[in-house]
């Protein structure tokens, strides 16, 4: 019996998927070769950071070498070099402007980028007439001076030697040619610290600002400060005046408060005590409305209207109470002593 499938000859992809004939075609395939990809040592992003990082380098290097010599030849050519021509002083400094260039020429010869200012300006200061001084370098080698002077208010007796007092209580040299007019200050001492004295000034000051009717007052026209020949500032407690008023010059004893009204006491009545008194030596106001009277035993009596029917004045010291603190009509500071001593 014949095999009816014998003759029947198989395809040789018989059994074979599409799978399978990929997987055959690969293993007679060439293998693919790889192109090798060259690639620099640094990213493209960090390269370009190192290449803007080295020409700033090299410009800061170029820049520093140009300073550099710029720095060398500034400090060494004789250009910046100071010279007495070179010095400029500016503002109105009669009194202290031969100290201030003195001083200054100790700059003549050297570089002008070589001098502390700061260190000029301590020195200029240092001069008692100096009150502020500002010193500024100019191209190329000028230097300008400004100097604000002090503003004296008062002379200030020292022993024998008189000088002028600012406001601060600085001492200054009174100068060659000088036009002031001011009271002599008493009590100063040229070994004592400006600690010391600019207190003493400040209340001179007031006294001087009562007086001219800068409180207020309605005589606030007049300028009583103008009266005052000298002013004893050494018990603050007791400002002390020699005042212009009387026949002669009075020292009055003010205290230190109520300056004004005590000294209007004073004018008001000064002619009537002398009258009375003769010629005084001292009036003390310091006790409100009592004003004790000091005559000068050394001026000669002077002779009045009542002098036969009046006792000579006594040496010791007369207290009567006769003024109020302000300025009152003669003839309401007619009472006897408090202690029941009569007026003579």
């Amino acid at each position: 019996m014949r095999n009816e499938f014998a003759d029947d000859a198989l395809p040789l992809d018989a059994g074979l998927t599409e799978e399978d004939d990929e997987e055959e075609q690969q293993q007679f395939r060439r293998a693919s070769k790889r192109v090798p990809v060259r690639r620099g040592a640094l990213p493209r992003k960090a390269a370009s950071r190192l290449r803007l990082a080295v020409i700033a380098v090299l410009v800061l290097a170029a820049l520093g070498a140009v300073s550099f010599v710029c720095y060398r030849y500034v400090l060494r050519s004789p250009r910046f070099l100071v010279t007495a021509e070179s010095i400029e002083m500016q503002g109105d400094a009669p009194n202290s402007r031969e100290q201030v260039m003195q001083k200054m020429s100790e700059a003549v010869g050297r570089n002008a980028f070589r001098i502390s200012l700061a260190e000029r300006k301590r020195e200029l200061e240092k001069i008692p007439w100096v009150g502020s001084a500002s010193v500024m370098r100019l191209w190329p080698n000028r230097l300008r001076v400004v100097v604000r002077e002090r503003t004296p208010v008062a002379f200030a007796a020292l022993g024998e030697r008189i000088d002028l007092i600012d406001a601060q209580g600085v001492l200054m040299e009174m100068p060659p040619k000088s036009d002031y007019s001011f009271p002599v200050i008493l009590g100063m001492s040229e070994s004592e610290p400006l600690s010391t004295r600019e207190p003493r000034m400040k209340l001179f000051l007031r006294l001087e600002h009562e007086l001219d009717g800068g409180d207020g007052n309605k005589q606030g026209g007049a300028q009583y400060s103008r009266n005052l020949d000298e002013v004893d500032l050494s018990d603050p407690e007791d400002i002390k005046v020699l005042a212009r008023g009387g026949s002669a010059p009075i020292l009055l004893h003010l205290g230190n408060s109520d300056f004004l009204p005590r000294f209007m006491v004073f004018l008001t009545n000064v002619q009537k005590w002398e009258e009375e008194r003769g010629k005084l030596e001292s009036v003390d106001l310091r006790f409100g409305r009592e004003v004790i009277l000091n005559p000068d035993n050394h001026a000669a009596p002077q002779p009045s209207a009542q002098a036969d029917a009046q006792q000579p004045a006594p040496a010791v010291t007369l207290a009567a109470t006769q003024a109020a603190e302000t300025a009152q009509p003669a003839h309401r500071l007619e009472k006897k002593h408090k202690h029941g001593q009569a007026e003579r």
